[in-house]
C-alpha cells in the first residue's frame, strides 16, 4: 500500500488513507522493475471425499481432469486446493533438500513412511491441464510431531475431505525452468473476449452487414 499526503484548509500537511496497489512487482534479469497484474477470476468450489485405501495424489489428479473436462480451455485451465482434512498411511514425501542442480542426488531427499498413520494438518497445491500438479502437505503423527514436504503419494487411512477451487479466466501453464531444473508454474490470464471475437468474427460481420442492409431498405421504403 502507498501512503499519500495533502494540505488541508489550514495549510497543514496531513496523511490520507493508504491506497492499496493491486499490482504485482517483479524484477527482470537486468534488474529493471516490471509491473504486471496477477491473473484473476471468479472462483468455483468442487467438494470431494476420498475413501480408505485410495491414493491421494492420483485421486486428486483424476478429479482435476474431470473438473477441467467440463470446462473449455477458453473458460478455465486452473485448479487449486482450497482446504483438506483427513488421515493418511503409507506416505512418501520429497523433503526440502531436494535439488536438480548439477551433481545433486535428488533420490536421497525422498522418504517413505510405510507403516505409520498421520492426520492431515495442511494440503496446498496447484493443478494444470494434462495431469501436472505441485502439492505440498503437512502431517502430524500419534505424538503430534510434524513432518511435511512435496507430496509424492499417500494412501487414505479413514477419509480425506477436500474442496478444490477453479478460477474462471485463469490458466496454470507450466514450463521447464533451467534455473531450478523443474517445470514451474506460469499463471496466465485467459482473454476470453478476444478469443470469442476471433472465433466468431465472420458471424458478427454477417450479422452487422445484414442489419445495415435491412436498415437501408427500410429507410428507402419510407
Amino acid at each position: 500500500k502507498n501512503k499519500s499526503s495533502k494540505r488541508n484548509e489550514s495549510g497543514q500537511i496531513v496523511e490520507t488513507k493508504p491506497k492499496w496497489r493491486l499490482l504485482m512487482m517483479t524484477v527482470s534479469k537486468d534488474h529493471r522493475e516490471i509491473i504486471c497484474v496477477p491473473p484473476s477470476g471468479n472462483v468455483n468450489g468442487h467438494a470431494i471425499r476420498l475413501h480408505p485405501k485410495e491414493k491421494l495424489k492420483e485421486s486428486l489428479v483424476n478429479c482435476t481432469e474431470v473438473i477441467l473436462s467440463r470446462l473449455t480451455a477458453e473458460v478455465c485451465s486452473s485448479v487449486f486446493v482450497i482446504t483438506a482434512v483427513g488421515s493418511l498411511e503409507d506416505v512418501t514425501l520429497r523433503l526440502a533438500n531436494a535439488s536438480k542442480s548439477e551433481g545433486a542426488d535428488e533420490t536421497n531427499c525422498i522418504k517413505r513412511w510405510s507403516n505409520k498413520r498421520f492426520e492431515i494438518v495442511s494440503l496446498v497445491g496447484t493443478f494444470s491441464r494434462g495431469g501436472s500438479c505441485h502439492l505440498h502437505i503437512s502431517l502430524s503423527d500419534a505424538e503430534g510431531k510434524m513432518i511435511g514436504g512435496h507430496l509424492i503419494e499417500g494412501t487414505v487411512f479413514t477419509t480425506v475431505e477436500i474442496v478444490l477451487g477453479s478460477a474462471d479466466g485463469v490458466e496454470f501453464a507450466r514450463s521447464f525452468d533451467k534455473e531450478t531444473g523443474y517445470s514451474e508454474l506460469i499463471p496466465k490470464q485467459i482473454h476470453t473476449d478476444e478469443k470469442w471475437l476471433k472465433k466468431n468474427a465472420l458471424v458478427l460481420f454477417i450479422c452487422l452487414s445484414t442489419f445495415s442492409l435491412v436498415s437501408i431498405i427500410v429507410k428507402r421504403r419510407k
